[in-house]
């Protein structure tokens, strides 16, 4: 029922007499929606936008699906996609163990090894990745032998040739690694700095050790902060480890660009390698929601 001014009324029994009685809702106290026409203009002109990308993509013979089905199982590009694959895993494990060393140096008292590790994450964030990459492959124009023994000049007690020792994905996996390293060390040292000074002061206080103070203060706190940042690097990395191509390893973006150079379609096998990226993209993804949710189970509601 409304009232004659269009607000609406509620009807309450009263105790005693049981007669109904009805009051009229304040306009000022109901929800009103404000509308939002220019959401709708969005919509339409997204809908729009997507539905020409859709129809010119199938519609378009030159995309050749058919060479993109042919070669999305092919064995060389799969043989690239788990070379790919071998570089990110090795150069984030890596740069990860390498990070957090430099991290614990900058976060030392010592002035020293906090400057030590501050100039080294300046280097190798400076320097171009694929600069890296490229230097630690062709080392060995630099050092033909690398050898052990007293330094400065001193007797030699092995030797070894650096183009055996270091082969190209090797040298690949350094370049990579030195350069993950310096941002995984900026990455769990922000994570670090966000547990308060106090939190530390207090566990010590109540007689935990050093171990104890990290592994059940500052770790429970710092994985949530630091997994989201550590799954993006991993993401990029993949993507990364196209510059190995410079080098001379067969990686997955250069497996399409081989393939493409022969049979001059280089757009389709662009589509086989973005494709691959996108499942290797998705499967990252999958794994970081499902850490981050076993880390914060404990901010749930039950």
């Amino acid at each position: 029922m409304t009232s004659p001014l269009g607000s609406p009324t509620v009807s309450s029994p009263t105790a005693a007499s049981g007669v109904t009685e009805e009051y009229v809702v304040p306009v000022a106290d109901r929800v009103i929606t404000r509308p939002r026409p220019g959401r709708w203009v969005t919509y339409a002109v997204v809908a729009l936008v997507v539905a020409m990308l859709v129809y010119s993509v199938l519609t378009n013979d030159n995309w050749h699906w058919d060479v993109v089905r042919a070669h999305l199982l092919d064995s060389a590009v799969l043989k690239g996609l788990a070379v790919t694959v071998v570089l990110t895993v090795a150069a984030m494990i890596l740069g990860l163990v390498l990070g957090s060393v430099v991290a614990a140096l900058r976060l030392s008292e010592s002035r020293i090894l906090s400057a030590i590790a501050g100039w080294y994450i300046w280097f190798f964030r400076g320097v171009p990745v694929i600069v890296q990459v490229i230097f630690f492959v062709y080392l060995g124009q630099l050092y033909p032998y690398l050898g052990l023994g007293v330094p400065f000049g001193g007797p030699k007690l092995a030797f070894y040739n650096t183009n055996d020792l270091i082969a190209p994905i090797v040298g690949c996996i350094i370049g990579l690694c030195l350069n993950e390293s310096a941002y995984q060390a900026e990455i769990i040292r922000g994570a670090v700095a966000s547990v308060p000074k106090g939190q530390r002061e207090a566990a010590a206080a109540l007689g935990m050790t050093p171990w104890q103070v990290r592994r059940r203060v500052i770790a429970p706190q710092i994985l949530p902060v630091a997994v989201p940042p550590f799954f993006n690097d991993v993401i990029s990395m993949t993507k990364t480890t196209a510059v190995v191509i410079l080098a001379s390893v067969t990686d997955l973006f250069s497996a399409v660009s081989q393939i493409g150079a022969r049979t001059f379609q280089q757009v389709p096998l662009l589509l086989v390698a973005t494709f691959w990226y996108l499942v290797l993209t998705a499967v990252i993804t999958l794994l970081q929601i499902g850490l981050e949710r076993i880390l914060t189970r404990h901010n749930r509601p039950s």
